[in-house]
């Protein structure tokens, strides 16, 4: 039986990633600050799963609740597999305008909350010489405007991800860093917005509307990757695509994202109304 610990794991990709360790028959943790949502799905998976679903409250800004967590991980079943780092949250609009008390809400969450599971837990991947994915995101390598907070974490857990894969790798810990562009999620519900609000979380919506991939698709994509020792897992191409264009022809890249965030010029109908 192998065991898994997820944060942010009471809904959106935490939640299809539990399924997918679930139905492998892993027992999983599923680590979140929503106590209702995450005794909801522990006791919906423990139905369908061989190995032990069980909820334990984290937020991964607090020591305290890390300490708490290995506790109880050590008491539970004396090791750990794997070490899901998803918890995240989103921060948009332009450096002039977000403020830097948010600015910073975004990086303590998700690059120290990152930082603080891989500190913690490391110990026990060492023993079990196991598996770390970090949650990051395309953000993490193509930087749009008006995501400064956002790209400048992700991008954080993309270094610190690589760094680990070589720091880890004698201690037998597979280290990867799953980076999916936008798609449907519960993002939006704790994002922080400047500027124009509502027309930054429609823009959102409608990006993640776009997605072909689903959360579950993203989270069967992690876990079979992962297991091959995959180290950047990219599930969108048009995004895997720009990232190559990047590495290949920086001058290009920034032309194309100059054209792609363009202010949209309105229609004489758009005007009128």
């Amino acid at each position: 039986m192998k065991h898994v610990l997820i944060t942010g794991a009471a809904s959106g990709l935490g939640a299809s990633l539990a399924k997918v360790y679930a139905a492998q028959g892993w027992s999983v943790c599923l680590a979140d600050i929503h106590n209702e949502r995450g005794q909801a799905l522990a006791e919906e998976l423990n139905g369908k799963s061989s190995g032990e679903v069980f909820y334990q409250h984290l937020n991964v800004t607090v020591d305290d609740d890390w300490k708490e967590a290995v506790k109880e991980i050590r008491n539970r079943w004396s090791t750990l597999d794997a070490l899901v780092n998803n918890a995240g949250v989103a921060g948009m609009g332009p450096i002039d305008e977000q403020s830097p008390e948010d600015f910073q809400w975004v990086v303590d969450i998700n690059v120290m909350g990152v930082a603080r599971g891989c500190h913690y837990f490391t110990p026990m991947l060492k023993e079990s010489r196991g598996t770390l994915i970090n949650v990051a995101s395309m953000a993490g390598h193509l930087f749009m405007p008006a995501a400064g907070s956002y790209n400048a974490s992700k991008a954080a857990v993309v270094a610190l991800s690589d760094t680990l894969q070589t720091e880890l790798k004698p201690f037998g810990i597979t280290v990867s860093v799953l980076c999916p562009a936008f798609f449907k999620t519960n993002l939006t519900e704790t994002m922080r917005v400047a500027g124009s609000t509502d027309k930054r979380v429609r823009q959102v919506h409608k990006v993640m509307d776009k997605s072909v991939l689903s959360a579950d698709d993203i989270a069967q994509i992690t876990y079979d990757e992962s297991n091959k020792g995959t180290f950047y897992i990219m599930p969108h191409a048009k995004e895997r695509y720009l990232w190559r264009v990047k590495r290949l022809s920086p001058w290009l890249y920034h032309q194309i994202i100059a054209y792609m965030s363009r202010p949209k010029r309105k229609t004489p109908e758009h005007q009128a109304s």
